[in-house]
């Protein structure tokens, strides 16, 4: 195991953001303690997120008036600006991966909305076990050198007996999977890793669909989403009372979360399909779809 391991404490709550500054600042983390790179540009920023120039640039002056993020002008590559977390709000802990048995959500499965968190223990396991839903780039950006395997397939008690030998001797595990589609699948073995007496259970995250979908909520804003992961496509958007969202393949849509505000309480829950929104409340819809394969 490796002892290098940081954690990222910023002098906010992530929920106060709106989803687009989130993205942001999840990538300006992955740049500076993944890729060593401090400053990025406009251009970097766009390319890696997926976010439109229009939500940029709504978003860094979101950030730059939170005093999180600032921007240098680099006169020496064609007066372009350059953006940064603010070193100031950043305090850096090292410590080490402690052992256990981590739950890694992949979140929108986009290598550059990794945290570093999860960036490093990924690393540091022993064992990985992925579902069908986690993309290859995704593991195979850490340069993990641990056995990776695939969880479908693997019956729970062997997963129980891996984890009890490798915890037990200080190492740690990992079950990376989306948090979303795959919680049916992974609750037998959790649920088995738990009767066992195996040491803690660590959920993390990389940037969740879900998270995004409550800010989005939240933040009032009337941004769309969209994520891509192979032939999985994410979108995340608005949907007024009493309205159905337009422009979808029925044919194509494999799972529909609801997130709703219900005075101060968010409610989550799955649908089966369209006709089951709800007619009030504010919601937000997380719509996950399969995107067809074109051959040329």
């Amino acid at each position: 195991m490796s002892s290098e391991r940081r954690n990222i404490e910023l002098p906010y709550r992530l929920m106060d953001l709106s989803p687009s500054a989130r993205i942001i600042v999840s990538y300006l983390q992955f740049e500076s303690m993944i890729n060593g790179r401090p400053y990025v540009t406009f251009n970097d920023i766009v390319e890696n997120t997926g976010l439109s120039q229009r939500a940029v640039r709504g978003a860094l002056s979101e950030l730059k008036a939170k005093g999180v993020v600032e921007t240098i002008l680099d006169v020496s590559r064609g007066r372009r600006y350059l953006y940064r977390l603010i070193p100031s709000n950043i305090s850096i802990i090292e410590e080490q991966v402690e052992s256990g048995v981590y739950l890694v959500d992949v979140g929108v499965g986009v290598p550059s909305m990794m945290s570093f968190r999860v960036y490093r223990t990924i690393r540091a396991s022993a064992i990985v076990y992925y579902t069908s839903h986690v993309p290859k780039s995704f593991l195979e950006y850490t340069k993990c050198t641990c056995a990776s395997l695939p969880l479908e397939g693997t019956r729970p008690d062997q997963v129980v007996f891996i984890a009890s030998k490798v915890t037990s001797s200080g190492g740690s595990i990992s079950i990376v999977y989306d948090q979303l589609l795959d919680w049916e699948l992974v609750d037998p073995y959790i649920n088995a890793i738990k009767e066992s007496g195996v040491k803690a259970i660590r959920p993390l995250s990389s940037v969740s669909p879900l998270i995004l979908g409550i800010q989005l909520l939240m933040s009032k804003s009337d941004e769309t989403l969209s994520f891509r992961r192979g032939n999985l496509g994410i979108r995340i958007l608005r949907v007024n009372p009493g309205v159905e969202p337009s422009n979808l393949n029925r044919g194509l849509l494999l799972k529909v979360f609801e997130i709703r505000r219900i005075n101060e309480l968010v409610e989550v829950r799955q649908l089966g399909d369209f006709r089951n929104l709800t007619s009030d409340y504010e919601k937000v819809l997380v719509i996950y779809e399969s995107i067809p394969e074109y051959t040329a």
